[in-house]
């Protein structure tokens, strides 16, 4: 009589569990530490946090924030959009990337993506601007710049400021410069799924501008540059301790997990090269990509959503960021865009699939990954 085969380990698009383990003890004794110090907001560990990161980001300020959305809204605050203007960004990207800027006062201006990195085109942003544009905010999608220097030659030309939505980015670099650097400022997220990932919410301002810091923590503490002095109105996003703590353990191994990630993605790149219906997304030229997602277009007889319940059903678990461009969301109908208006953008809404890549992954279980998928869409 023949045994079953084992079941087989499922394999998810996350691990937090192998990430606290790989930590030990260091993790709860910065909680422990924290608790015990009766600091529980701001204090020496975010200070520290801001300080040792935007030193990795070649910037000069960070200041910390409770989530990586009130980074976007008080960064655009801070580098000067005001309600009424107009910020060009991407219709391919988490929603928050386009809902701060409307959130302010101020309306989104869509621009198509490169289908080859799903990154900002900057010809096409440059298209976008109108007669109220006072900012481009490009987004740093799956850990990849977009082209920043471009990106920073159209503002000089129109007059406009950036902001960098890096919320996926930590580590990367592109043309040797990092988020934040050539923008007016650059904004980050500790989602605990991030690349850097807090044990709940936290975000980050970097910037190289002391005016533009000066404001995001006046911004961050309801617009207060001193105790009950309120010069303009803010609001309170100030980053937790026990935030900042778990964050200053994990950041000393950022770079470690950043290069295991880029040593995954090499090697589905490896299993996919030559098949016609598992696209990669490409590495841009002079880019270091720290890989947060590794990112396909699928182009098979199967449609994506059903190699994806197929995946499912082998228990290797994927995602789809994002199956619904910007402008096709009901709340952006207002914004004066509709089907067809960013093709592609629609289509990798309906291609793309991201693929575990997390750095405590095996190089069999990218294997498993990559045949199951092979199978699944036809070489």
């Amino acid at each position: 009589m023949q045994t079953a085969p084992a079941q087989q380990k499922p394999i998810a698009p996350v691990d937090l569990a192998a990430e606290r383990a790989e930590l030990g003890v260091a993790l709860e004794d910065a909680v422990l530490r924290v608790l015990r110090s009766g600091t529980y907001i701001l204090g020496p560990e975010v200070e520290k946090l801001e300080k040792d990161f935007a030193a990795y980001c070649n910037v000069p300020h960070g200041i910390a924030v409770a989530t990586g959305t009130d980074a976007l809204i008080l960064g655009l605050l801070a580098v000067g959009v005001k309600r009424g203007d107009s910020v060009v960004t991407s219709p391919f990207t988490f929603f928050a990337s386009a809902s701060c800027i409307a959130w302010i006062g101020a309306t989104p201006k869509l621009a198509d993506v490169d289908p080859d990195t799903a990154l900002l085109d900057p010809k096409k942003a440059e298209a976008a601007i109108d007669g109220k544009t006072s900012c481009i905010l490009p987004v740093h999608l799956y850990g990849q710049l977009a082209d920043m220097r471009a990106i920073r030659a159209l503002a000089d030309k129109r007059g406009l400021k950036i902001l960098e939505d890096g919320a996926q980015c930590h580590g990367a670099k592109r043309d040797g410069v990092s988020c934040g650097e050539l923008g007016d400022a650059g904004t980050y997220s500790f989602y605990p799924t991030k690349n850097l990932g807090a044990c709940g919410e936290g975000g980050l301002i970097v910037t190289k501008n002391a005016d533009i810091a000066t404001r995001a923590k006046r911004l961050r503490d309801h617009g207060s540059p001193q105790k009950y002095v309120h010069a303009e109105l803010g609001t309170n996003s100030r980053l937790q301790a026990f935030q900042g703590a778990v964050l200053n353990v994990k950041f000393p191994h950022l770079e470690r997990w950043n290069v295991r990630r880029r040593e995954l993605a090499a090697r589905y790149d490896r299993n996919f090269a030559g098949s016609k219906t598992v696209l990669p997304l490409k590495l841009a030229a002079n880019s270091v990509h720290v890989y947060h997602q590794y990112t396909v277009r699928i182009r098979a007889n199967r449609s994506r959503d059903e190699v994806l319940k197929l995946l499912g059903e082998q228990k290797i678990f994927c995602g789809v960021h994002y199956p619904t461009p910007v402008h096709l969301q009901p709340v952006a109908k207002g914004w004066g865009y509709g089907p067809g208006d960013f093709p592609i953008s629609e289509a990798l809404s309906r291609e793309v699939l991201c693929l575990p890549v997390h750095p405590f992954l095996t190089d069999a279980e990218i294997d498993r990954v990559s045949e199951s998928l092979l199978a699944l869409a036809g070489a």
